[in-house]
């Protein structure tokens, strides 16, 4: 799904294999695709975002708490989909060695350097992994 797949053919392969597809076949594609995205906020919010825990200090912990950052990280989902362009196979790559490899690297570095001489009493090694 754009903008994650890479198109390398011409012109003539159109949309890639979904262009086959119609009716019944492309609603089941179309239906694990969302139902995998929604299966993923899901577990963002369980994992990394306290789940059915208020995001607020003194207010009631509930279900509806879990939805709403379900939407929320769905509505992020879509809008990377529909904001992004879909780049070709060699500008990903490009971006990929230049831009997210040496990003990666500088966090890592910059975590091990807070881990270690426990900057402000060790809260952001904490903050910075997550823990």
């Amino acid at each position: 799904r754009p903008p994650f797949d890479l198109p390398e053919a011409e012109s003539e392969l159109v949309a890639g294999f979904m262009v086959e597809y119609s009716s019944t076949p492309y609603l089941l594609f179309m239906a694990g695709e969302y139902i995998a995205i929604f299966l993923m906020c899901a577990l963002m919010s369980l994992l990394f975002f306290g789940g059915w825990l208020s995001p607020i200090p003194g207010l009631a912990d509930g279900w509806w708490w879990m939805v709403a950052k379900m939407w929320l990280f769905f509505f992020m989902f879509a809008m990377v989909k529909a904001i992004v362009p879909r780049y070709r196979y060699d500008q990903l790559m490009r971006i990929g060695w230049k831009v997210f490899l040496p990003m990666s690297l500088g966090w890592v570095v910059l975590v091990a350097f807070l881990a270690k001489f426990e900057v402000a009493g060790g809260f952001w090694a904490r903050w910075a992994v997550g823990g």
